[in-house]
């Protein structure tokens, strides 16, 4: 979507050329040096008199049509010419002051209606002027000039949902830039821009307009506030939210920020459960042994274990229970997998117990012929994957955590999974165990499952997360971001 551009009009805007082929800054009146100044070198050439600003750009306009050629905009001028094809309307604010006021000799109403024909000529481009100061107020009063800019976002300035607005505020005085600056944030936030400008003598005493730099984002006026909403944002790990919220920033200073980006989404697909996609979007800030884990059967139910541990800090205490269980039931089929050539994978089914598991297990044979009796062939799930689990790792057999996780637990999912409503943290935490009434408990008792059956010894699930990294370099790149 093309831009709307507003730009407050000073009186060093405009330039003219003189029969000498140079030209000269309509509204530079300062002596240097013994040196003429340029806006009387424009006077002399049209055979005026000394007169103020206001009443040369008022000559001039009003004798436009033999002078057309000879005026550009020396501050805009580049910007135009370079970025005309992304611009849809401007509105050049300039002043008209009551001619009891003594700055109205400084007023630039006709120096806009003067760019205003040049971007019609030359572009084709619409511009529409605001005029300020001809009900009294006064452009260095910096309350008066809140009020009005909120006036004239909302009801002169017209912009379409989402289209971005250019802001150009080098002319006029600083409480006339400041006012637009703040309001229009308040309103726009980082649909704003804005343009930087600098001036280059030589080169506009050949006609070439000033240089410029931007688009910069609006907002980081508002960083302070912004940064603390992120940071807010962190603490729940709502990387979207993260993502929604900063990307403005990320597009325009991707340098700045580094790999932060990256991470942000990378901690969005984490949330999604997509840890593979986590993990590629990481790698590049993980160590060589972190980078290991990726390859280990283990390494998701880790990851599984803390998302639900996420999920019951941001009060989706549903999302927590499946997620707990998940963790502990997807890691004694990666480990089955992972350790019995007996064991087969089927994608998106339960694995397959083949025959030969009896040998390796004699005490398997009677469930296992008694299942295959009824349904032809042995899903490794329920009791035939207790059964094979503590056959396997005795430790299990006797372990308050895993007996929690068989009887009580297992009980919640299910009836979890076939109904409706929500679930209070209580009944998460208690469907873990009577004897669990803190999310420390519960986060201890998932983990002291996960160690049992990898025989790793981590000592939480943000030790054994890659997240926990990730998380923690996004924070700190954050924090110390400065716009």
């Amino acid at each position: 979507m093309k831009a709307v551009l507003v730009a407050t009009i000073g009186t060093r805007d405009l330039m003219f050329q003189v029969v000498s082929g140079e030209w000269y800054n309509v509204g530079d009146d300062q002596m240097r040096n013994d040196i003429i100044g340029e806006q009387a070198e424009v006077l002399a050439d049209l055979s005026l008199e000394p007169m103020s600003y206001r009443g040369l750009t008022q000559v001039l306009f009003e004798q436009l049509d033999n002078c057309r050629d000879r005026l550009k905009p020396v501050i805009l001028g580049k910007l135009l010419q370079e970025q005309a094809s992304e611009i849809e309307r401007v509105y050049l604010i300039g002043t008209n002051q009551s001619s009891n006021v003594r700055e109205r000799e400084k007023d630039t109403i006709y120096a806009c209606e003067l760019i205003k024909d040049w971007l019609a000529c030359q572009y084709q481009i619409p511009a529409e002027i605001i005029s300020l100061g001809s009900d009294g107020i006064n452009p260095a009063n910096f309350e008066q000039m809140f009020g009005w800019w909120r006036r004239v976002w909302q009801e002169q300035i017209q912009v379409q949902p989402q289209q971005p607005i250019w802001l150009c505020l080098k002319g006029g005085v600083g409480q006339t830039s400041e006012a637009s600056r703040i309001s229009s944030l308040s309103l726009y936030g980082d649909r704003i821009r804005f343009f930087e400008f600098a001036q280059n003598r030589q080169a506009n005493r050949s006609g070439i307009p000033s240089d410029y730099s931007g688009p910069f984002l609006g907002t980081n006026y508002l960083w302070d506030r912004t940064q603390q909403q992120a940071l807010q944002l962190l603490e729940r790990y709502d990387y979207a939210g993260i993502w929604d919220l900063l990307n403005p920033y990320f597009t325009q200073d991707s340098t700045g920020f580094g790999a932060t980006p990256t991470l942000v989404k990378a901690g969005i697909a984490w949330n999604q459960g997509e840890f593979k996609t986590f993990f590629q979007l990481a790698k590049a800030i993980l160590t060589v042994p972190e980078q290991r884990q990726e390859l280990s059967w283990w390494w998701i139910a880790y990851e599984q274990a803390q998302l639900a541990v996420i999920r019951l800090q941001q009060n989706h205490t549903a999302e927590a229970m499946l997620h707990s269980f998940r963790a502990v039931e997807g890691i004694l089929w990666e480990w089955a997998i992972a350790t019995f050539p007996e064991v087969q994978h089927r994608p998106d089914q339960y694995p397959l117990l083949l025959p030969s598991i009896k040998q390796r297990y004699p005490k398997l044979a009677n469930d296992y012929d008694s299942q295959q009796a009824r349904t032809s062939s042995v899903e490794l799930r329920g009791m035939m994957l207790r059964n094979l689990l503590e056959l396997a790792i005795p430790q299990t057999a006797y372990s308050q955590d895993f007996k929690a996780f068989w009887e009580t637990a297992r009980h919640k999912r299910n009836m979890l999974s076939h109904r409706l409503g929500g679930l209070p943290e209580k009944d998460v935490l208690t469907a873990w165990g009577r004897d669990i009434n803190k999310p420390e408990q519960w986060e201890i008792r998932i983990l002291n499952c996960l160690n049992l059956v990898t025989g790793k010894s981590f000592k939480s699930l943000t030790q054994a997360s890659l997240l926990a990294k990730v998380h923690l370099q996004v924070k700190q790149a954050i924090a110390s971001y400065q716009p």
